[in-house]
């Protein structure tokens, strides 16, 4: 009877930790969306990357369905700046293409969106002129696109190297 109970509680472990990696999975029908040649995310079909001319840093935003994620790669980028009034704000640490980072989430003051979701990762790569860090952040309408964006930022793969 034993020996049944323990099965049956690694049979149920098993399914559990199957489950959990199949909702971090990256759905089949993303695509890869290239922020030029520093890095890739995976996005829902019609997510496209729009280059912004900046100061001294590479920057852009990506444009899908639910949300609009302004870039800022660069050096010295600093850490996630919230919106002013924004409250319940969290952090989840996570590695992101080997590197560490930090997703903030929070509620924010705007009506029509009021989800604030962000990345931080403040070294990627490092040179003469100091750390270069990647900084992505917008605000959603819903949490199910809050769910997404937070998707597509443990997706990012990068592919600047000094």
């Amino acid at each position: 009877m034993r020996a049944l109970i323990v099965m049956l509680a690694g049979f149920i472990s098993l399914v559990s930790a199957n489950h959990a990696m199949a909702a971090d999975a990256v759905p089949a029908d993303w695509i890869e969306v290239a922020a030029g040649p520093m890095f890739t995310v995976r996005a829902p079909a019609g997510t496209t990357f729009e280059r912004i001319r900046t100061g001294d840093a590479f920057a852009g935003a990506f444009h899908g369905p639910g949300f609009d994620l302004p870039v800022e790669f660069g050096y010295h980028r600093d850490v996630i700046k919230l919106p002013e009034g924004a409250k319940n704000a969290g952090e989840t640490k996570l590695v992101v293409d080997e590197k560490p980072g930090t997703i903030v989430k929070a509620s924010i003051a705007d009506p029509a969106h009021p989800l604030f979701v962000g990345l931080w990762v403040p070294d990627v790569e490092k040179d003469l002129l100091g750390p270069l860090s990647l900084v992505i952040s917008g605000a959603v309408a819903k949490a199910e696109d809050q769910t997404t964006v937070e998707r597509i930022y443990r997706t990012v793969k990068f592919g600047y190297k000094n």
